[in-house]
């Protein structure tokens, strides 16, 4: 072994001083060179220069080495290794390294079984322990990513941190045991501490704060924000907002602690809605202007209300305080559940409050009279002057329809309103049914006279 060290000058105390100007000692063939006293470099530009596949050594034991541009401090590496430009520091970091390169394994047995796994930065006890061909991986921390072999472009930093990820890829695990159980989960995010610690092979998650999205299991599509924030073992598409804030079914939006807010399809098969858990229509309310706003039912679910003087007015339901949302759409029919009715307000299309296209089937019909005046009893009273039949002969032959009553032509342009026609048709049968009496009269006054001449005809032949 060859040591380049600046010529001797002096000896004193046991310290070996050098000059600027150098010599070469070498030492025998096959035997090394022994220098008993402590040297002492001393001069601007003065340094032991240590060849290609050399040490240095103290008391026997490897302190820094160097071959094929890799540093090995500490007893790293190994002797039969190919790879180049690695840097190893601590005992067995690196140790079973053949081909890969542009590797930094910083702590005792870091990156311990790495193979042909390139461009990784291990730093840490036991950080990247098992990795054999992943590549391109950062763990920071003592046994970060201790698990991974094959798993790619990985950043975990602090203890344990993504310590059972093998295969999974292009994660982000930042805190103390984030995403400690992952395997083969991949393109996650968890930072803080435990965050997306029950993670084992979701995918595409985020959680961040301290216990965030801590049960996710298997699920995937996932947001977590905030202390605790956290969703089903198996849910996708949830996100959950706020401290303690818990969306545990799949494609639900939480905000807040106790569910204060939920959004999406979680609420049933095929439907979708808000509802506040901590907000209902027992909740003291303000009067606001102008109609058409949002409020909520005794259960929590969201109605379009107008609300004044603090009274609602539930579209599809009742009055009152405990207004409740009665319209429902099922088997493609819009049903309503109040037990008070449906009232509907509104000028609408040509003054009609409602308009349905196609048939109407009811069991029953109840038609509002504006005032008693109105209904044809007044057809009874004397001072009602009907026509006669002749006179209704000869309006019929000239206009084509009864009097008082519209026309077809006058139905087909303003249509059937029920209430009028219905007053006029009974208006109609009440002047009959005056009619049918004064011909009762007439025939019965008609009767008696033909049975007077009978009894005069029979009196007559008996003489």
């Amino acid at each position: 072994m060859n040591i380049r060290i600046p010529l001797l000058t002096t000896l004193f105390g046991g310290i070996l001083t050098v000059s600027t100007q150098a010599q070469t000692i070498t030492a025998p063939t096959g035997q090394n060179l022994t220098i008993t006293n402590p040297i002492d470099v001393t001069g601007a530009g003065n340094s032991v220069n240590i060849p290609s596949d050399a040490s240095y050594k103290i008391g026997g034991i490897s302190l820094l080495r160097t071959r094929d541009r890799n540093v090995f401090v500490g007893n790293s590496g190994n002797s039969t290794m190919t790879g180049n430009d690695n840097f190893f520091q601590g005992l067995n970091s690196g140790y079973d390294n053949t081909t890969g390169y542009y590797n930094i394994f910083t702590g005792v047995s870091a990156g311990r079984l790495n193979t042909t796994g390139s461009n990784n930065t291990f730093l840490g006890v036991e950080a990247g322990f098992s990795n054999t061909t992943g590549e391109a991986n950062v763990f920071m921390g003592p046994s970060a990513g201790r698990s991974n072999t094959t798993g790619i472009y990985n950043l975990f930093v602090g203890l344990n941190s993504g310590y059972a990820n093998t295969i999974g890829q292009f994660n982000v695990f930042n805190g103390y045991g984030s995403g400690r159980l992952n395997t083969t989960g991949n393109y996650n995010i968890f930072l803080g501490v435990v965050a997306g610690f029950g993670n084992t092979s979701g995918a595409n998650n985020v959680a961040i704060g301290n216990n965030a999205g801590y049960n996710t299991g298997t699920g995937s599509n996932n947001t977590y924000i905030g202390s605790n924030a956290d969703g089903g073992a198996a849910s996708t598409n949830a996100t959950a907002i706020g401290a303690n804030a818990v969306a545990a079914v799949s494609n639900t939006v939480v905000l807040g602690n106790a569910a204060t807010t939920i959004t999406g399809a979680g609420l049933g098969a095929g439907l979708s809605g808000l509802k506040f858990a901590n907000l209902n229509s027992g909740s003291t309310r303000t009067a606001v202007g102008g109609n058409g706003v949002l409020s909520v039912d005794g259960s929590g679910n969201v109605v379009l209300v107008t609300l004044t003087a603090g009274t609602i007015n539930s579209v599809g339901g009742p009055t009152g305080p405990v207004a409740e949302k009665t319209w429902k759409e099922q088997d493609g029919y819009l049903y309503n559940n109040s037990t008070n009715g449906v009232v509907i307000n509104g000028s609408g299309l040509d003054g009609n409050s409602l308009i349905v296209k196609g048939g109407v089937l009811s069991k029953e019909v109840n038609v509002k009279v504006e005032g008693s005046e109105s209904w044809p009893d007044y057809v009874f009273k004397p001072s009602y002057k009907r026509m006669t039949l002749d006179e209704v002969e000869k309006f019929i032959n000239i206009n084509g329809h009864l009097p008082n009553v519209a026309s077809a032509t006058e139905m087909a342009a303003t249509g059937n309103n029920l209430n009028k026609t219905d007053i006029k048709l009974l208006e109609k049968v009440e002047e009959l049914t005056l009619y049918l009496l004064e011909m009762k009269k007439s025939n019965e006054a008609q009767n008696a006279e033909i049975q007077n001449l009978k009894k005069q005809v029979k009196s007559l032949r008996r003489k």
